[in-house]
């Protein structure tokens, strides 16, 4: 049943295939589809006549027209591709990221309609007043203004019409190629296409999904709250669906509209600075970061106060990867090419088979040539870029949430010179780095690990004894047979029995260190002294356990 339902999907989309293959072949990637072996799909006709198209000579151009061309779907896939330099090169990411979602608007009583199924009435009965004109459209929304009943002026995003089954019926057809290309082009087996139209199908359903995209602005929102610099916009809950948000409108200016900044008496280098904080806050501070923070979602208000539109595509990053990342900014200044290493397999940037050798080769060549600088006067730009090239080279992969995150400080990046030629992103970026790598060593932070490890150890003691009975009673039966060697037994015990000792001390030393800095805040100061006494004597006795040893 399954395999006839795939059968008749596959003829129900052989129009698609026809028009995605001919678009290829019109643009000059017929080696593409001769090698996938899907010539015999496009009709000769078609093939004769769409020889005659010459296409530009720049093949990097071509894939973006063939996106163009092709719809939404296509559009998107485009414009993530722009962002993943680990995978194409630098010619064909640039071109991709000129790709934009300006595209023609759809008729108003659409979106009347849309608007009537979402809220169980007309919006005439709604809103006091709904501009039929969209103020921008987008190949999945687009947005009118609005004003509620209590005087609010809104932004209302309108899903397209039917656009989710074009995305899927688009998008099995290339989950289908991907599948294809594996099996018959082996120089793209590294690069995984089956796991990158996976990892897109789960983007664009998100960006689909407005129930998403208003939860990401209500987190923003309440981080950057008591914040003068940014102003998120607040969603009208009542009026947001799964295909409709209601948002407040913003106004203001555009972030590269550098006459109007002037107009308003703001220094256009000073937003360039704000703009990069508040992208390395939602990094580094909270692990939830805009992911697309073009000029086109980007407008100033009065008083250089910066706010971000377009809550789509978020990446997220937990406390231990933005520590790593730190870790890796730290290895590259420290000319320690080990530790390096050591923060890229942390960050998952890895391949299942790489030559070790040449690697730390690379990776060494790339610390060598930033070791008279530091991260105050680094090139970030060109940082990430040789990093880029490095991976590369390896067929390295690099987890989703970490290309977002590379996208976001290159486009921010490029808004900050725009702005400023002289803008020096890794200035911004400096004292974030600098305080994640401090929050670690928090007494706090180190108490609370030590709690961890000590959880850790007394659920394998619990465990040991049912683990110990099972393999026993396997023995018995038959089951399995162990060989044992009690050479040395005594002794191992007796370094377990030590490092306990050492483990414990540690934990107690980490909870008085603690526990007096807070007696000292709020208590009598000759208790906390006394607290710092026993924690100092305690520490001795470690540091003097541990030389001994």
């Amino acid at each position: 049943m399954t395999l006839l339902r795939e059968t008749v999907g596959h003829l129900r989309d052989l129009p698609r295939y026809r028009q995605i293959l001919a678009t290829l072949v019109r643009y000059g990637y017929q080696d593409v589809v001769s090698a996938l072996h899907l010539e015999g799909i496009v009709r000769p006709l078609e093939r004769v006549a769409l020889g005659d198209d010459v296409p530009p000579h720049d093949r990097a151009r071509r894939l973006r027209m063939v996106c163009e061309d092709l719809g939404p779907t296509f559009v998107k896939l485009g414009q993530v591709l722009s962002t993943r330099p680990d995978l194409l090169p630098e010619p064909y990411t640039t071109e991709l990221a000129a790709l934009r979602d300006d595209v023609r608007p759809f008729p108003f009583e659409e979106a009347e309609v849309i608007l009537t199924e979402e809220y169980g009435r007309p919006p005439s009965e709604v809103f006091a007043a709904l501009d039929p004109v969209p103020v921008a459209s987008a190949s999945i929304s687009q947005v009118h203004r609005a004003v509620l009943r209590d005087g609010r002026t809104v932004a209302l995003k309108v899903r397209r019409p039917g656009i989710e089954k074009v995305v899927q019926a688009d998008l099995d057809i290339l989950r289908n190629l991907a599948q294809l290309a594996e099996r018959r082009l082996a120089f793209l087996v590294p690069y995984g296409p089956v796991g990158v139209v996976r990892e897109f199908e789960r983007s664009l359903k998100r960006e689909l999904d407005f129930n998403t995209e208003r939860r990401s602005m209500e987190k923003c929102r309440a981080e950057f709250t008591g914040d003068p610099t940014a102003h998120i916009p607040y969603v009208v809950p009542e009026y947001s669906t799964g295909r409709v948000i209601a948002m407040e409108f913003i106004g203001g200016v555009a972030v590269n509209d550098i006459e109007g900044l002037r107009a308003l008496g703001i220094d256009p280098a000073e937003v360039a600075v704000r703009g990069a904080r508040i992208l390395c806050a939602q990094i580094f501070n909270f692990g939830f970061f805009h992911a697309d923070p073009h000029p086109g979602n980007l407008r100033v208000l009065p008083g250089g106060v910066i706010a971000p539109l377009d809550y789509g595509m978020f990446g997220q990053l937990d406390a231990r990867t933005r520590e790593r990342i730190a870790d890796l900014f730290t290895g590259l200044l420290a000319q320690d090419t080990d530790r390096v290493l050591r923060a890229l397999d942390a960050l998952e940037i890895r391949a299942d088979q790489v030559d070790r050798k040449a690697l730390r080769r690379d990776a060494a060549e790339l610390v060598a040539s930033y070791s008279e600088l530091t991260l105050d006067n680094i090139d970030l730009g060109r940082l990430l870029r040789e990093l880029i090239a490095v991976i590369r080279t390896h067929h390295l992969h690099i987890p989703p949430d970490l290309v977002l995150l590379i996208r976001a400080l290159v486009t921010i990046e490029s808004v900050g010179r725009t702005l400023d030629p002289h803008f020096d992103i890794a200035r911004v970026l400096h004292p974030f780095v600098s305080d994640l790598s401090m929050r670690r060593y928090h007494p706090w932070r180190i108490l609370s690990q030590s709690a961890r490890t000590a959880e850790d150890i007394q659920r394998i003691a619990m465990l040991l004894p049912d683990v110990l009975g099972q393999s026993l009673d396997s023995i018995q039966r038959g089951e399995l047979k162990v060989h044992f060697d009690l050479q040395h037994f005594e002794r191992l015990v007796k370094q377990l029995t030590r490092a306990s000792n050492v483990l414990t001390a540690g934990i107690v030393l980490s909870g008085l260190i603690v526990a007096s800095s807070l007696v000292l805040r709020v208590g009598p100061a000759s208790l906390a002294y006394v607290g710092y006494t026993l924690a100092m004597a305690l520490a001795l006795w470690l540091v003097w356990h541990v030389l001994r040893e």
